[in-house]
């Protein structure tokens, strides 16, 4: 009976420091693209918008067909960063070949 009792006792808290450890979070970088950034660009920048980069004047949205790009607006890096993803943004970064890079929670 003793045996039983602790057995059970011992389940019981086994199960309640599984219930009260807490999930490790993690910073990861994510990183988009023209053409994602490019989402973001036309949702929120200019409807004919279709492709971004993150350049050194910031995150910039642009037009165009078969022919040359026109510029069409300017958008937030951030705002960004939280349109394309669903995870905690931290921030937004420039990366190689003006990528947006979201540093996020996941």
């Amino acid at each position: 009976m003793l045996r039983r009792g602790l057995a059970l006792l011992s389940l019981a808290v086994a199960g309640l420091l599984a219930l009260a450890a807490p999930a490790q979070a993690a910073v990861v970088d994510v990183t988009f693209g023209p053409l994602s950034i490019g989402d973001y660009c036309h949702a929120k920048v200019s409807s004919s918008s279709w492709i971004g980069f993150y350049e050194s004047g910031g995150l910039r949205c642009y037009t165009g067909g078969p022919g040359p790009m026109t510029y069409a607006g300017s958008g937030d890096p951030y705002l960004a960063c939280k349109f394309l993803t669903t995870d905690v943004v931290m921030s937004a970064l420039r990366g190689t070949s003006d990528a947006l890079v979201c540093r996020v929670v996941r």
